[in-house]
C-alpha cells in the first residue's frame, strides 16, 4: 500500500491531488491545442504559397483549354436550367463537376472586376483542393497515425513538385484526388462517429463526379470497413466494441449515387442511358489506347507496373523506400496478430491495417488503368505513400507516438515540489532526443522535394534520386512554348514567324475563347505565332518550338532543323522543348 507523506490537512488530502491533476490536464490540452493551431497554419502556408506562385507562372498545359472551355459552356446552361442542351456533350468523356467549379471561379473573377487573369482564376479550384488535401492529411491523420507521422506526410506533399505542379493547373485530377483522400481518412473517424459515413458517401460521389477513376478508390474503403468490423472488432473487449452502424451504411448506399447525380447535371435528362454512353466512351478509349511514352518507349497501353514506376520517379527515394519497409513491417504485424504470436494488440494493428489496406488497394486498383497519358492519373497514390513513408521512418528511427513532449510523472512530492508543479505543467517540456529525431525525419521527408521545387523550373521536370531526368523515363506534360517565345524575344529583336509544333487542335483548341493564344496575348506583337504540326512536310517559319513530349512519342525533329537547335527550355535536367532556327536563318 502506498503511503502519501503530506502536511496538508487530512480533509483536503484526497481532494487536492485530483484538483491539481485536473488543472494539469486542462493546461496541457490548451497548450497542445495552441501548438496544433500553429502547426496547422504552417501547413496551410507551406502548401498554399508554392501552388499560388506556380499557378501564376506556368504556361497553358494541354487539356487545360478543354476544361476551361467546358466551364464556360456548362455554367450558362446551369444558370438557364437548360439540361437538355447539346452543350453538355462537350468533353463528355469526363463528368462536369470540376469544370463547373472552374466556370464558377472564372465567373466570380469577372463579377469582382477581374482582379486575376482568367487562366489563374481557372486554376483556383486545383489550388484550393491541392491545399485542402495536405491540410486534411494532417488534421485527419493525427488520430490513426499520430501527430508526427501526419505532419511529416503533410509537409512531404506540401512541397512535392509532383503535387504542386498538378495543383497549379486547371485539371480535374487534384480535386478528385483530394475528395477521395479525405473520404478514406474519414473512415477511421467514422468507426466512433457513424454519421460520418454519409459525409464519406457525399465526398466519394463528388469525387466520381470529378473524374470517373475516383471509383477505383471505393473497393479499398469497403475492404477496410469489412476487415475492421468482421475481424478486428470481435477481438476488442465487449465494452469497447463500436455498434454495427447498419442504418448509416444503408444511408451511404443512397447518398453516394444521389450526390453523384446532383453533381453531374449532364446526365439528368436520361441518367442511365447517358451514363452508359459516357462509360462506353471510356471503355472504348481504354481498348483503343492512347499514344504515351513510358520507360524509354512509346505505346498505346501501359503495363500494370507503371504505377510503381511513376511513384519511384515522382516521389523521393527517402519516402518510397521507408514506405516499402512499412508495408513489410505492417504485413508481418498483421500476420502475428492473426496467429496470436507475440503481444500485438488490436489498438496497435488497426491503424497499420488501415494504412496498409489503403496503400495496397489504391496500388492494385489504379494499376488496372491501361492508358496513362500523364502521371496525374496516379495522383491518388500520393497520400498513402507519404503516410507509409513517414510511418516507416518513425519505425526505423524508433520514434514513439507522443514522445515529443515529456509527460510529467505522478510521484510523491514535498510541498515545495508541488508548489512548482503548476508552472511546469503550463508548458510540457520538449524531449530533446525526440525533437532531434523529428528534425532529421522532416529533412528526409521534405528535403529532396523542397530542393526540386526551388531549383527545377516549372516543377514538372523533378525526378527522384534514382533518375536523372524525365526525358528517358516519363512523358513530359509541360510544353514550354511560352518560355521559348520569351527566349527568342530576348535574343532576336526583329520580327519573326514562330511555329509552335503541336498535334492538330492542341493550341487552337475548340474555340478562340479558350486557347493557348488566348492566354498568351502579352507576348511581343512583332512575332507571328501559329500552330504547326509535326507531320507537316515543310516549315516556312523562322523558328520552331518543338516540345519534348512529341519527340518522346515518335515525332522526330527533321534532320535539317535538328542541326539548328539554338536553345533548350529545361526544368532541372529535364528538357521541355527545343528552339529551332530555320536552316536558312542565320540571325542567331
Amino acid at each position: 500500500m502506498n503511503t502519501r507523506i503530506d502536511n496538508t490537512p487530512k480533509d483536503d488530502a484526497a481532494h487536492q491531488p485530483s484538483e491539481k491533476s485536473g488543472r494539469l490536464k486542462q493546461r496541457t490540452q490548451r497548450c497542445l491545442s495552441g501548438f496544433d493551431i500553429i502547426i496547422l497554419c504552417t501547413v496551410v502556408l507551406v502548401a498554399l504559397i508554392p501552388r499560388i506562385i506556380l499557378a501564376g507562372q506556368l504556361d497553358v498545359v494541354t487539356d487545360e483549354v478543354v476544361y476551361i472551355l467546358g466551364g464556360k459552356i456548362y455554367l450558362p446552361l446551369i444558370e438557364h436550367l437548360n439540361m437538355g442542351a447539346s452543350g453538355w456533350s462537350f468533353n463528355y468523356e469526363h463528368p462536369p463537376f470540376v469544370k463547373l467549379l472552374i466556370g464558377l471561379s472564372m465567373a466570380f473573377n469577372r463579377v469582382t472586376g477581374q482582379p486575376m487573369g482568367e487562366l489563374f482564376a481557372a486554376r483556383i479550384p486545383s489550388i484550393l483542393f491541392g491545399t485542402l488535401l495536405v491540410v486534411a492529411l494532417y488534421v485527419l491523420g493525427r488520430a490513426p497515425f499520430g501527430r508526427a507521422v501526419a505532419l511529416l506526410a503533410a509537409l512531404c506533399l506540401a512541397v512535392s513538385p509532383w503535387l504542386v505542379y498538378f495543383s497549379a493547373l486547371a485539371y480535374l485530377d487534384m480535386t478528385m484526388t483530394a475528395l477521395i483522400t479525405i473520404a478514406y481518412l474519414l473512415l477511421w473517424h467514422s468507426i466512433r462517429r457513424p454519421w460520418l459515413y454519409l459525409v464519406i458517401a457525399a465526398l466519394t460521389g463528388l469525387g466520381v463526379a470529378s473524374k470517373y477513376t475516383a471509383s477505383l478508390a471505393i473497393p479499398g474503403m469497403v475492404l477496410f470497413i469489412a476487415y475492421y468490423f468482421l475481424v478486428l472488432r470481435p477481438r476488442l473487449p465487449v465494452e469497447q466494441r463500436p455498434p454495427l452502424p447498419w442504418k448509416w451504411w444503408l444511408g451511404t448506399i443512397i447518398v453516394a449515387p444521389l450526390t453523384f447525380l446532383v453533381a453531374d447535371p449532364a446526365i439528368w435528362p436520361q441518367p442511365i442511358g447517358l451514363l452508359h454512353h459516357s462509360f462506353d466512351f471510356e471503355f472504348n478509349h481504354s481498348i483503343n489506347g492512347h499514344l504515351t511514352f513510358l520507360a524509354g518507349q512509346y505505346s498505346l497501353h501501359v503495363p500494370h507496373w507503371a504505377i510503381l514506376y511513376i511513384i519511384a520517379i515522382k516521389i523521393s527515394a527517402f519516402v518510397t523506400i521507408p514506405a516499402a519497409f512499412f508495408v513489410i513491417f505492417a504485413v508481418v504485424q498483421v500476420i502475428r496478430f492473426h496467429l496470436h504470436s507475440g503481444n500485438v494488440q488490436v489498438t496497435e494493428v488497426a491503424p497499420q491495417a488501415f494504412l496498409l489496406i489503403w496503400l495496397i488497394a489504391i496500388l492494385g486498383m489504379f494499376s488496372l488503368l491501361n492508358i496513362v497519358v500523364g502521371t496525374h492519373y496516379h495522383l491518388p497514390i500520393a497520400a498513402p505513400v507519404a503516410l507509409a513513408g513517414a510511418a516507416g521512418l518513425a519505425i526505423i528511427s524508433r520514434y514513439r507516438r507522443g514522445s515529443l513532449f515529456a509527460t510529467p510523472k505522478t510521484q510523491e512530492t514535498t510541498d515545495a515540489t508541488q508548489n512548482k508543479l503548476p508552472t511546469a505543467a503550463s508548458r510540457p517540456p520538449i524531449n530533446p532526443r525526440a525533437a532531434i529525431v523529428l528534425i532529421v525525419l522532416t529533412i528526409l521527408m521534405t528535403g529532396s522535394h523542397l530542393f526540386g521545387l526551388i531549383t527545377v523550373h516549372a516543377a514538372e521536370g523533378y525526378t527522384s534520386e534514382f533518375f536523372r531526368s524525365e526525358n528517358n523515363a516519363l512523358q513530359i506534360a509541360y510544353p514550354g512554348y511560352r518560355e521559348a517565345v520569351q527566349w527568342i524575344a530576348a535574343h532576336d529583336a526583329k520580327s519573326a514567324r514562330i511555329g509552335l509544333v503541336a498535334l492538330p487542335g492542341t493550341l487552337n483548341g475548340y474555340s478562340s475563347n479558350a486557347s493557348w493564344f488566348t492566354y498568351n496575348q502579352d507576348l511581343p506583337r512583332r512575332f507571328t505565332l501559329s500552330e504547326v504540326h509535326p507531320t507537316d512536310k515543310n516549315f516556312a517559319d523562322d523558328y520552331l518550338v518543338w516540345p519534348m513530349h512529341l519527340v518522346q512519342r515518335g515525332y522526330t525533329i527533321p534532320a535539317a532543323w535538328h542541326a539548328h537547335i539554338v536553345n533548350i527550355v529545361m526544368g532541372g535536367n529535364t528538357i521541355y522543348a527545343y528552339i529551332l532556327s530555320n536552316p536558312s536563318n542565320m540571325a542567331l
